[in-house]
């Protein structure tokens, strides 16, 4: 084990943001970068294990992505047909998504520099696929969601290994089943972090410290305490690990909080999955293309509202709120093609050649759902084209909640029914950051020696454009890994 006093940069946490952060410093001049895992080796990594890691960034088009896809036949590139993303365009999504709550600097930044921290990944070896959730195939031509299109070979495992692989090559010390006890100092420097291993407990004095171990989605206590009713009830999306005792120690040491702590991305999972360390498999993301209805067979938000990538991180919540926790999504024959197969293909769903069989099949008063379907049939305004590959404002009229666009009659069998529920994934709630990764107090002053990125900054308020988690945890890991190394050097 190391001194436990030459360690120039410490980074606690082990996912996406943690090893972004560690590479970053070591980049920039740290000598001695350590970091902390909490989770055994065989389960490192905290939410990217159980994400597809595809990520929004700004960009100029197909081109561009190339560069990004090397290996892309002539035939798949000259399909792909992803419109530029500008800067203006990202930092609108994120102005509207969050109801012009996020701090509007962080937001510059991080729009600012995403292209260039997606570059950045590229240049020291992290490979890249086309993102399957982010595009529909029309006619042989991909189109792209704004924004999307790029996610890392081998989804999150994928990427974890090989930043692993980066990290151990640069010399950068990864110590697993290592949880942090104890941040000390105080709120104008950090000092002493307390850790408590196999080997036994110690203490490391390091330079700098950076923190990137994830939000407090996987404590049911503390899910209950900030996020509401049956809060607590949730399944989780993510890692078992992500707890919280950090971002609490940071707050004890007199950080300043920031984000929405009543928010989180809960988005629409398959009812059947398991309570916990839900993988991607259970994501229903398609629900544009159907309806949705309750346990009562009434419809209960617009469907339709925009693209899943706005929406799917607050309809969770929408599902949570319905009796039971637990809703249908419903499709007909021309509904089916559309939805993302890789995901929908790991279902059980239940199938019915009537509306009553199928009413019958789930527990719903057939009647009742019968009404719901014809109701929302009559109100379908079909004078305007379908077109799924934007919004295309065939919404429905006269009936609550309306239908915003891809509004289309449901009535060629048979008919299919998904179960779906809430499942979290990161809370929204955490420390305030500045544009230099470091994070303040609460006077907003900076706590000298401490940074942070990713699940534990505070940055999002009742929703998140799809893909910006990822984006945010590489370019503040790469800003505060830089910052940290600085600090060191003394510049």
């Amino acid at each position: 084990m190391s001194n436990p006093s030459d360690i120039d940069v410490l980074v606690i946490g082990g996912g996406t943001a943690a090893f972004e952060a560690a590479v970053a410093a070591r980049q920039a001049g740290a000598a001695k970068v350590l970091m902390l895992e909490k989770a055994p080796e065989d389960e490192f990594g905290g939410n990217a294990r159980f994400s597809h890691t595809g990520f929004r960034f700004v960009h100029s088009g197909a081109n561009e992505m190339r560069q990004f896809l090397p290996d892309i036949d002539e035939a798949t590139f000259k399909a792909l047909h992803p419109e530029p993303y500008t800067r203006d365009n990202f930092i609108d999504d994120l102005h509207r998504v969050t109801q012009g709550r996020i701090n509007k600097e962080l937001a510059a930044t991080l729009a600012d520099h995403s292209n260039k921290a997606l570059h950045w990944m590229r240049e020291v070896g992290i490979k890249f696929d086309l993102d399957a959730q982010s595009y529909a195939v029309i006619d042989g031509r991909y189109f792209f969601e704004p924004g999307r299109g790029l996610q890392s070979t081998g989804g999150g495992k994928g990427q974890l290994t090989q930043w692993r692989d980066i990290a151990l090559r640069m010399g950068i010390d990864i110590r697993y089943d290592s949880k942090v006890t104890a941040l000390k100092g105080s709120e104008r420097q950090i000092e002493v972090v307390g850790v408590c291993a196999a080997e036994g407990e110690y203490e490391i004095r390091p330079k700098a410290v950076i923190l990137c171990a994830g939000g407090f989605q996987a404590s049911a206590e503390m899910r209950a305490r900030y996020l509401g009713p049956n809060a607590d009830l949730m399944k989780v999306r993510g890692s078992r690990h992500d707890t919280g005792e950090v971002l609490q120690m940071a707050l004890a040491l007199g950080a300043r909080s920031a984000g929405h702590w009543k928010g989180a991305h809960a988005s629409p999972i398959d009812a059947n999955f398991p309570d916990v360390e839900v993988s991607n498999n259970a994501n229903r993301y398609s629900y544009m293309f159907g309806i949705t209805v309750n346990t009562l067979g009434a419809r209960f938000y617009d469907e339709g509202e925009a693209e899943h990538s706005y929406t799917y991180a607050k309809t969770g919540w929408t599902v949570l709120g319905q009796p039971g926790g637990v809703a249908y999504q419903i499709f007909d024959q021309k509904g089916l093609p559309l939805l993302i197969q890789n995901r929908y293909v790991h279902a059980e769903p239940t199938e019915a050649n009537t509306i009553a069989e199928l009413a019958g099949k789930l527990g719903i008063d057939p009647t009742v759902l019968q009404h719901t379907i014809e109701e929302f049939n009559n109100a379908v305004q079909e004078n305007t084209p379908f077109d799924p590959t934007k919004r295309d404002g065939r919404c429905t009229v006269g009936i609550q909640p309306k239908k915003s666009n891809w509004a289309v009659k449901l009535d060629k069998p048979p008919y299919r029914a998904y179960a779906v529920t809430c499942g979290i994934t990161f809370t929204f709630g955490g420390v305030e950051i500045n544009t230099h990764g470091q994070v303040l107090n609460t006077a907003g002053r900076p706590i000298r020696g401490l940074f942070a990125s990713g699940d534990i900054m505070g940055l999002f308020f009742h929703n998140y454009p799809s893909c910006s988690g990822q984006t945010r945890n590489l370019v503040f890991g790469m800003i505060a890994g830089a910052s940290a190394a600085a600090s060191v050097r003394g510049l």
